[in-house]
Order: structure tokens, then sequence, then C-alpha cells
């Protein structure tokens, strides 16, 4: 491969990078809402959700990392196909998710606290709720 083939093959890289940490910043901001957080942290809703906003802005942009990557690696000229957007999005979520690993890792990120602050949530609203009539007295 050529040198300017590399400096697209970075570019690409560079691009998928911002992307994930695009992601990662907007969705913590919402995993992070409590009104969120009550309602479905733990509940395998935040990966699919990732994916179809990764999606919605791949789809809105026409970005297809992976048939640039094919332009780049000299196999022809492609063009944005929904299968190479469909794994951009999985790739961009994907991504968004080891962003978010890292800054864990680092300390920037606390899933511990995340996870208290949902709990918390829950158990106010459980707090807040009137209780039910027993069984008994709807008998009567």
């Amino acid at each position: 491969m050529t040198q300017s083939a590399w400096l697209e093959l970075v570019q690409i890289l560079v691009l998928f990078l911002l992307l994930s940490v695009i992601f990662e910043a907007a969705m913590t901001t919402v995993f992070n809402w409590r009104w969120f957080a009550k309602r479905f942290e733990g509940r395998g809703v935040k990966t699919p959700l990732t994916v179809i906003l990764a999606w919605i802005v791949v789809d809105s942009f026409n970005v297809d990392l992976v048939s640039q990557v094919l332009n780049v690696a000299g196999d022809g000229e492609h063009a944005a196909t929904f299968s190479g957007q469909a794994l951009t999005a999985l790739l961009i979520a994907g991504g968004s998710d080891m962003v978010y690993r890292i800054f864990t890792r680092l300390g920037l990120r606390n899933s511990a606290e995340r996870a208290a602050k949902a709990a918390e949530a829950r158990a106010a609203a459980a707090a807040k709720k009137p209780a039910r009539p027993s069984a008994a007295a709807d008998a009567k």
C-alpha cells in the first residue's frame, strides 16, 4: 500500500474513534439521566438504543466505514451499502462501549455509582406509589 493509502486508513480510524467518543459522551448523558436509570438500568436497553441511534446517524450522513476501508485497500470503488452502514453502526456502538470501559478504568466513569443511582431512583419511586388495597378489602 502506498503512503497516501495508509494516511487514508488512519483518517478512517480517527473518524471511527471520534464517532465512538462522541457516542459515548452523548449516551452517558442519557444513561445517567435519573428517569432513564430508574426505568431501564440493568434491563438490556443500552446496547440496542446505542445501535439504533448510531444507525440513524450513519444513515443520515451516509457513513460507511467498511466501503471506505475496501476502497483504500484497492478492491475497486465501493459505494455505501446497507450492510456496510449496518456494520458501521455496530462498530460505532461497540467503540462507544470500548471508550466507556477505558474511561471507567481511568476513573473517569463509575458504573457502580450509576447502578446505585438507578437503585436509589427506583426505591424513591416505589416509596411514592400509593399502596394498593389488599384483596380482602376488595372482597368487601
